[in-house]
């Protein structure tokens, strides 16, 4: 095996090892001891079950290094993003640094750095308790948006428009930040940097769950490419590669959420990985391209850097939201399966299984993905075939 093509993983993954393997790569494991997959640890070279941030962790791979030299640290997990950042630099191997990473992670951090690199005038603060909350509101009104400033996959996201409102704000032991709400549609952005010079994938468009008053940030669908007017698009991909630019964010997989407000758009959080949700799935479906084939082959030299993508289809994915209570029966679901353009029908509900409040990303109940020649039809598909699924809740 090349030594040339020995790479770090952090955080295990299929799709990334397959993709590891595929290129040649000779691959080093780094994951969790609760969250490690058994089938990887047995078709990688090495294994370390440990938490990413753990000290002996880097000594033990500096050791390695010297031994048979890596060539690349990848990561598309949030949490091991940072450490497998700070290895990367230590390592002297290409990637973006620690300290663009840590901006990533941290909601007020990234504010902040936008302000005084002057790209962003978005109000924010951390908060640490409902008179923070309500001292913010004071100085730039209502209404205010309260969410834990490391926090991931729609979790404890607060809204409040009122002074009352705020009496009743939940805020546990968490650091928060506050900022002004930003109005307007939610999209993503898909991109791939080359040594600076960035490639917008896609940009997707996305639901959230509005018709539920207590949730209504939590993303309960996404489709490629974003039903949008070509100048939207024009406009949303040019300010994403100013703020991946100004964020520093030089090499690899992002995945930036923002909102195209009245004013034009303003970025509402980034992560220097794929999106979650199957998104990279629809990004292949729509365009043809592989976002962690590229995540492979850049590091290892195996591409040249590529241009602006073409999308061929749309391709969209909706998830399941039953109300709760205790499952009395599910049908139809054999029925969609097997439809022309439906992909993958996923719901693992049973009978008896009692299904809780949809409170964020990790509470949602399966999904149904779909193509079809335009978003718009894509969408329908879905809809379809989630409306043609009963989930009989007791």
């Amino acid at each position: 095996m090349n030594v040339a093509n020995h790479v770090i993983v952090f955080g295990g993954g299929p799709g990334l090892c397959d993709r590891a393997h595929h290129f040649g790569a000779l691959i080093t494991l780094v994951d969790t001891p609760s969250g490690y997959d058994p089938a990887l640890v047995a078709s990688v070279h090495r294994t370390f079950l440990t938490r990413y941030d753990d000290p002996a962790l880097l000594p033990a791979l500096q050791a390695l290094h010297v031994q048979q030299p890596f060539s690349a640290v990848l990561c598309m997990t949030e949490l091991g993003l940072l450490p497998a950042a700070r290895v990367a630099a230590e390592l002297g191997l290409p990637g973006v640094s620690p300290e663009a990473v840590e901006r990533t992670r941290d909601k007020l951090v990234m504010r902040e750095w936008l302000q005084q690199q002057g790209f962003s005038k978005v109000p924010c603060s951390r908060a640490g308790s409902t008179q923070d909350v309500r001292t913010f509101a004071q100085a730039y009104g209502y209404p205010v948006i309260v969410k834990p400033r490391s926090g991931q996959g729609s979790q404890s996201i607060m809204r409040f428009d009122s002074l009352e409102q705020l009496g009743e704000c939940p805020l546990s032991e968490q650091d928060y930040i506050v900022e002004s709400f930003l109005a307007g549609p939610e999209f993503s952005v898909e991109a791939f940097s080359f040594g600076g010079c960035h490639m917008i994938a896609a940009v997707t468009g996305k639901l959230t769950n509005k018709g539920d008053q207590h949730n209504p940030f939590v993303e309960i669908g996404h489709v490629v490419p974003a039903p949008i007017t070509s100048e939207e698009r024009h406009i949303i991909e040019d300010y994403v590669t100013r703020f991946l630019t100004v964020m520093q964010i030089s090499d690899g997989c992002s995945h930036t959420e923002i909102r195209l407000t009245a004013t034009g758009p303003e970025v509402i959080e980034t992560h220097t990985r794929v999106g979650g949700d199957s998104i990279p799935t629809l990004v292949r479906q729509a365009t043809g391209c592989d976002l962690l084939d590229l995540a492979v082959q850049w590091p290892l030299g195996l591409i040249e850097p590529m241009e602006a993508l073409s999308t061929n289809c749309a391709a969209a994915i909706r998830f399941f939201t039953p109300k709760p209570g205790k499952v009395k029966a599910i049908t139809g679901v054999h029925r969609w399966r097997g439809t022309p353009g439906v992909l993958n029908l996923h719901l693992p509900l049973k009978e008896g299984e009692v299904v809780g409040e949809t409170r964020d990303s990790f509470s949602r109940s399966g999904y149904v993905l779909a193509t079809a020649p335009t978003p718009c039809q894509a969408l329908e598909l879905c809809d379809t075939v989630i409306n043609g699924i009963v989930i009989d809740i007791e």
